[in-house]
């Protein structure tokens, strides 16, 4: 467990929409690393920092808990969340399920703007990779990429199906971050990945958009695993 005071760059809330800016503030502070897993929150100095009641702090935690990125305990406290393999094979199974649900709609449905937008977030993505200080701008890749996939399920036209896609992405979206992955490696195995998708949805070939998405999310969840492991082991020796 990790006790420590709220990052000091925290400023308080704008009274507009405070539950969904208080629930921006939290999650991008748990994505950033501002909160390191195991961070207890505690809700008092929140409240304070952020110059509002406890009610709309703990309704954005029981948010953020949704989508498994705080574990909230009883009489013990509120913490973010310490990512295994085991949470990660399991966000990645799931998102598999989801998109290989989703492909059989995706090719039938898809029309020429579609594909202009995805392609739009691919330019984006690969302008990122040729920045001079690519770790400046990882996490503007990862939600790239994330927003890429959000494109491709939401070409099924299933609202709840998008809701619930996107309530898996908030730990694998912390386990990228801390994974530290290279402009290079991204060019080597997403881009590559990302293009035979690509070719998939062009095609309007069920089968083929399929196996890239399978092939792509398999190999993502091994990276991942495989990063979160050598993290432990370099954080033990």
């Amino acid at each position: 467990m990790i006790q420590q005071s709220a990052p000091a760059g925290i400023l308080p809330i704008n009274h507009g929409n405070i539950r969904d800016d208080v629930y921006a503030v939290l999650r991008r502070g748990i994505l950033r690393h501002d909160y390191p897993p195991g961070y207890r929150f505690d809700l008092n100095d929140l409240s304070t920092q952020l110059g509002i009641s406890r009610t709309p702090v703990k309704e954005a935690l029981h948010r953020l808990e949704s989508e498994g990125l705080v574990d909230i305990f009883p009489r013990r406290g509120t913490f973010v969340t310490i990512l295994d393999a085991t949470d990660i094979s399991d966000g990645y199974g799931v998102r598999l399920a989801l998109e290989r649900y989703a492909a059989d709609a995706v090719v039938d449905q898809v029309t020429e703007s579609d594909i202009a937008r995805l392609n739009e977030i691919r330019r984006r993505m690969g302008a990122l990779l040729d920045a001079p200080d690519f770790a400046n701008v990882v996490e503007q890749y990862i939600l790239l990429d994330q927003d890429f996939h959000v494109e491709i399920i939401s070409l099924a036209h299933n609202r709840r199906l998008v809701e619930i896609y996107r309530t898996i992405g908030g730990p694998l979206h912390m386990a990228r971050i801390f994974s530290r992955y290279s402009a290079s490696d991204y060019r080597t195995y997403t881009e590559v990945e990302h293009d035979a998708i690509m070719q998939g949805i062009l095609a309007r070939d069920v089968v083929a958009l399929c196996a890239a998405m399978t092939a792509h999310i398999v190999r993502a969840q091994a990276r991942i695993s495989n990063s979160l492991v050598v993290g432990e082991s370099r954080g033990n020796s």
